[in-house]
């Protein structure tokens, strides 16, 4: 279990010799929390979550929680993807801060949320790749470029701001107040304790 993933015990009978039991009380909950860096493992065990119990009940609201500074680009755009185009409703609901490829989760959300003192921070993706010398560079970025274009265009579409003033935005840190992410179009909602209520 990754360092930042909470896992509370949730014992359930095995009814099938065939099934594992889900021990973890949040999952149940379809409650998620991002609290890391985002890497392959954190992204596996993110979106095989989403996935399983969607498909076991696709009308019930997931609450996605994010408090994290980024990660992988590859593995970021996975888990964006899963929740983008889920069965499930997936509110993605910033705690602390959503920063690089958790900016870009938050985006994926069917109601992006920031709690009210929350941080919403976004910039251009980058890859260690780039400072290695090899016959290989070019093509590195020219895939980055396409990464990166496909990702101002997700913010461009849920923001409804042009894809030049994104990427503009995005060539520096781009960091915001949960008030300025929504007065942006980052976010829809600023939250409170009422994110805390479960069905």
């Amino acid at each position: 279990m990754p360092v930042g993933l909470p896992k509370i015990a949730f014992p359930i009978p095995i009814t099938d010799d065939d099934e594992e039991p889900e021990s973890n009380g949040l999952y149940r909950r379809r409650v998620l929390i991002l609290g890391g860096e985002i890497t392959s493992e954190l992204a596996n065990l993110m979106t095989g979550a989403l996935i399983y119990f969607s498909l076991v009940d696709s009308s019930k609201k997931f609450k996605f929680f994010i408090n994290s500074l980024g990660g992988s680009v590859i593995d970021g755009t996975a888990i964006h993807d899963t929740i983008y185009t889920l069965a499930a409703p997936v509110d993605t609901i910033v705690i602390g801060i959503a920063a690089s490829m958790a900016s870009f989760v938050l985006n994926a959300g069917t109601s992006r949320i920031a709690f009210p003192y929350a941080r919403v921070m976004m910039h251009q993706p980058s890859t260690p790749y780039l400072d290695e010398k090899n016959v290989d560079i070019f093509m590195e970025v020219t895939e980055i470029k396409k990464m990166y274009d496909n990702i101002i265009d997700s913010f461009s579409k849920r923001a409804l701001k042009p894809h030049a003033q994104i990427k503009a935005d995005m060539e520096r840190d781009f960091s915001m107040s949960a008030i300025e992410a929504q007065k942006y179009g980052l976010i829809d909602l600023i939250g409170g304790e009422d994110l805390f209520k479960f069905p």
